[in-house]
C-alpha cells in the first residue's frame, strides 16, 4: 500500500519504525491529542521497549494526556522536561547564565531601511535609541545599583547620533562586563529555577522563558547534552507544537548527535498559532527535510456549515471535512445530527465627524462606533439567547465580569489595553499570587494541586512541614479571597509572608514608578499642565486659548506647541501609576480578570479562542480602534493574503470561528455598503438590522 494513503496513525507508526521525524498537521477539532494517544499505543505494541516522552505546555494539558495514555509513558510540561535535563549541570548553567542579562550593542539602521524617508528615519531611530536606553537604565539599576543620566532628546540626538550611540554602547559594554564578572564569582549551586515568569540577577535564578533560553544555549555550547537526551529517549512527542519556542524545535532537530535514533514528533496546527512566542509554522524544517508532513483533515467538532466557513480562512491549503464520532453507546453519530448554520448580522456604522481637530475627532468617532457596535451586539444577543460571545476585551465585557475599573486604568493609558494588562500584572507578580490562590481553591481533595502548591512555595523559600505551617498557609491564602482588599497591598503582603519573592523585573518597575512620580512632582511646567487639564482644558487648542488670556508662570503658547504631546504622555503615565498602585483598585478586580482569562463563560475574547468547542457562538468580527495588528475586512477578499497582517487576521478568524460546534452568528459593523456587500458574499444568510 502507498504509505501516503495510510491513515495518520498508521502513517506515523510507519515513520517511527523508520526513525523519521514528523509533524502531524490537523485543524481544529481533528482529534490531534487522541491521535497522539493512539500513536503511542500503536508504536508500543510494535516495540514495547520504546522510551517515549510526551511534552505539553501546561500542567492541565499534561494531566489530560497522562489520563488518556496508560502505561509507563513519561508526560511532562516543556519546562519540567528541560529543567530535569539541565538542572544537574550547574557549572554549565553558570557559564551561559550571563546571556539572560547581557544587552546587545545599539546599531543604527540606515536610510535604506526607511526607504530613504529621512523624517521617518530620524523619529524611529530616536525611538529605538530611547528604548535601548531604557533597557540600559533598568539593567544598570539591577546590576550596579546606579542611576543613568536622562536619555538625550531628539533634537540633540539628531545633531550627533554617532556620538550618543558610542556613549550608549560604552555603557552597555561596561554593564555587560559587570554581569559576567559578578556571575563568574558565584558558586554553581547558587543558580536555580524559580518557577516564575521572570529571571533574577541578584539571587541568581531563571524563570520560564529563561529556562528555555538557557537550555538552548547549553545544547548549542555543550554537544554532550544532546547525546544525553538521545541516550534517554527514543521518541520525543510535542503536543501543540505551534506554541513551542522556535529555538527548542531547532535544537531538538539539529543538536542531537549525528546518527542519533531519537525521533522528534510534532502534533499541532500552524493555523492556530495566534501568539508571537511560539514557532507557529515548521514549514522551513519540512522544506529542509528535517520533518515529514502528515496531514489530518478530519473535523469531529463542527457542523458542516461551520467547517465550510472556517476552511475559507486557512492559509496552508488544508481543507477539513466532517468526521463522525462514536457515541457512548458505540453507535456512530449521524450527519443529520451535526447540522448547524452560519449567519451574518450587520449594520452600517455612523458617519464619521470631521471638525478639523484630528485628536478630538478620533476620540469622538471611536466612541460613536463603539456605541453603535454595542447596540448591534446587544440586539443580536437578544435574538440568539445562550450564544457565547467571542469578542475583544472592551469596557462592556470588563464591566460585566467584574474588572471594569482595572480595564479603565489601562484603557486610559494604552491603545491596546488587554495585552498591557496581562504583561504588567504578571510583571508585578499578580499572576504568581493568583496561581497560588487557584491551587489553594482546589483543596482539599486534589492531590496534584496540593503537591504543586507546596513545590512552588518551597522554591520561594517557604517551608511547610507541620500542621501549624499548613494552618498559617491556609489563613494567608484564604485572606486573598477578599474582593475589597487593595490589589497592590495584597502583593506586598504576599511578599512579606514569603508567598512570592520580589523579582528583579518587579523591583525595576516599582523603582521606575517612584522615579517618574518624583520627577513629575518637582516639575513646575507639568504642575501647570496638569492643572489646566483638571480644569477641563483637554486639548492643545483649548489649553493654548486659556494660556493666552491667563498669566501662567511656566507655561506659554510656545511651550505648549513644542511639548504638548510629551506633557500629555507624562500626565497619562502619572495617572496610570497612581491608579494602579492605589487603594481604590481592589484585588477583586484583578482576581476577576485572571478568572475571566482562564475560564469560559457568557463572554470570551479573540485572545482566548483556542481550546474545546462551544455549542453556539456569537462572533464579533471587529478590530476598529483596538488593534493595528489585525484587519478582518481583508479576510473577506478573494485575493490570497500577502502581508503578515492579512495572514494573522485570517488565522485568528479561523481559530475563532472553528470553536463553534453547531451554530455561528458573526456580527460586524460595516464602514460602508460596499464593505457589507463584499463580506455578505461569504455567508449563506446575511441580515441587516
Amino acid at each position: 500500500m502507498d504509505s501516503q494513503k495510510l491513515n495518520p496513525v498508521d502513517r506515523i507508526a510507519e515513520l517511527v519504525s523508520g526513525s523519521e521525524n514528523f509533524v502531524l498537521q490537523g485543524g481544529a477539532g481533528s482529534g490531534k491529542t487522541e491521535t497522539l494517544k493512539r500513536v503511542v499505543q500503536k508504536v508500543l505494541k510494535a516495540n514495547p521497549s520504546l522510551r517515549i516522552v510526551c511534552i505539553t505546555h501546561t500542567n492541565k494539558a499534561a494531566d489530560e494526556i497522562a489520563d488518556r495514555i496508560s502505561g509507563d509513558i513519561k508526560v511532562s510540561t516543556i519546562h519540567s522536561f528541560l529543567g530535569q535535563i539541565i538542572s544537574p549541570f550547574k557549572k554549565n548553567i553558570q557559564q551561559v547564565f550571563p546571556k539572560l542579562f547581557e544587552l546587545p550593542d545599539f546599531v543604527a539602521l540606515g536610510d535604506n531601511h526607511y526607504n530613504g524617508d529621512e523624517k521617518v528615519r530620524k523619529k524611529e531611530e530616536h525611538d529605538r535609541f530611547k528604548k535601548a536606553h531604557g533597557q540600559l537604565e533598568n539593567r544598570r539599576r539591577t546590576v550596579l545599583g546606579e542611576d543613568t543620566a536622562k536619555v538625550i532628546g531628539k533634537r540633540e540626538y539628531d545633531k550627533e547620533p554617532d556620538t550618543y550611540i558610542a556613549q550608549l554602547n560604552g555603557l552597555i559594554g561596561e554593564v555587560n562586563g559587570e554581569i559576567r564578572d559578578n556571575l563568574a564569582a558565584r558558586q554553581p549551586n547558587e543558580f536555580f529555577y524559580n518557577d516564575t515568569a521572570f529571571d533574577n540577577f541578584n539571587d541568581p535564578s531563571y524563570g520560564h522563558d529563561g529556562l528555555i533560553a538557557l537550555a538552548c544555549h547549553i545544547f548549542e555550547s555543550f554537544p554532550l547534552l544532546g547525546k544525553i537526551v538521545s541516550d534517554r529517549h527514543d521518541c520525543i512527542f510535542i503536543d501543540e507544537y505551534q506554541d513551542t519556542s522556535a529555538d527548542i524545535v531547532r535544537v531538538l532537530l539539529r543538536c542531537l548527535p549525528e546518527g542519533a535514533k531519537t525521533i522528534i514528533g510534532l502534533f499541532g496546527d500552524s493555523e492556530q498559532a495566534i501568539y508571537s512566542d511560539g514557532i507557529g509554522s515548521v514549514q522551513s524544517h519540512i522544506d529542509a527535510k528535517e520533518l515529514i508532513l502528515v496531514e489530518k483533515e478530519d473535523n469531529y467538532r463542527c457542523s458542516p456549515q461551520v467547517i465550510d466557513f472556517s476552511n475559507k480562512f486557512r492559509t496552508d491549503g488544508l481543507k477539513q471535512d466532517v468526521a463522525l464520532k462514536s457515541l457512548d453507546d458505540g453507535a456512530l453519530e449521524t450527519l443529520e445530527s451535526r447540522q448547524g448554520s452560519v449567519k451574518l448580522v450587520y449594520d452600517l456604522a455612523p458617519e464619521e465627524i470631521d471638525t478639523g481637530d484630528k485628536a478630538e475627532d478620533r476620540k469622538t468617532n471611536t466612541a460613536l462606533f463603539r456605541g453603535a457596535l454595542d447596540v448591534l451586539v446587544e440586539k443580536t444577543a437578544s435574538d440568539y439567547p445562550g450564544y457565547v460571545q467571542l469578542k475583544l476585551t472592551n469596557k462592556s465585557i470588563a464591566n460585566d465580569v467584574g474588572f471594569g475599573r482595572l480595564y479603565q486604568i489601562f484603557d486610559d493609558r494604552y491603545s491596546e489595553p488587554r495585552d498591557r494588562m496581562r504583561k504588567t500584572l504578571d510583571r508585578l507578580q499578580f499572576g504568581e499570587l493568583i496561581d497560588l490562590v487557584a491551587l489553594y481553591s482546589r483543596l482539599p481533595g486534589d492531590r496534584r494541586s496540593y503537591n504543586r502548591l507546596i513545590a512552588k512555595l518551597r522554591k520561594r523559600g517557604s517551608s511547610i512541614t507541620s500542621v501549624v505551617d499548613k494552618a498559617k498557609l491556609e489563613e494567608m491564602l484564604h485572606s486573598f479571597g477578599s474582593n475589597d482588599r487593595a490589589a497592590y497591598e495584597a502583593i506586598e503582603y504576599a511578599a512579606e509572608c514569603g508567598l512570592i519573592r520580589v523579582s528583579d523585573s518587579h523591583k525595576a518597575f516599582v523603582d521606575r514608578r517612584n522615579e517618574v512620580l518624583a520627577k513629575l512632582a518637582g516639575d513646575p511646567v507639568f504642575a501647570e499642565f496638569e492643572e489646566l487639564h483638571l480644569n477641563g482644558h483637554r486639548t492643545k487648542l483649548q489649553m493654548s486659548k486659556e494660556v493666552a488670556v491667563t498669566n501662567m508662570k511656566h507655561i506659554s503658547v510656545e511651550v505648549l506647541e513644542q511639548e504638548y504631546d510629551d506633557r500629555l504622555n507624562d500626565l497619562k503615565q502619572k495617572n496610570f501609576l497612581d491608579s494602579l498602585f492605589s487603594a481604590e483598585l481592589a484585588l477583586g478586580q484583578v482576581l476577576a480578570f485572571y478568572e475571566y482569562e482562564d475560564s469560559e463563560g457568557e463572554f470570551s475574547t479573540m485572545h482566548k479562542t483556542k481550546g474545546t468547542g462551544i455549542e453556539n457562538v456569537l462572533l464579533v468580527v471587529d478590530e476598529y480602534g483596538w488593534t493595528t495588528e489585525y484587519d478582518f475586512k481583508s479576510c473577506f477578499s478573494k485575493e490570497n493574503p500577502q502581508s503578515r497582517r492579512e495572514i494573522a487576521s485570517r488565522k485568528l478568524l479561523y481559530v475563532a470561528s472553528s470553536r463553534t460546534k453547531k451554530n455561528l452568528v458573526c456580527v460586524r459593523l460595516m464602514k460602508s455598503q460596499e464593505e457589507a456587500d463584499q463580506i455578505s458574499a461569504f455567508f449563506p444568510e446575511a441580515i441587516k438590522l
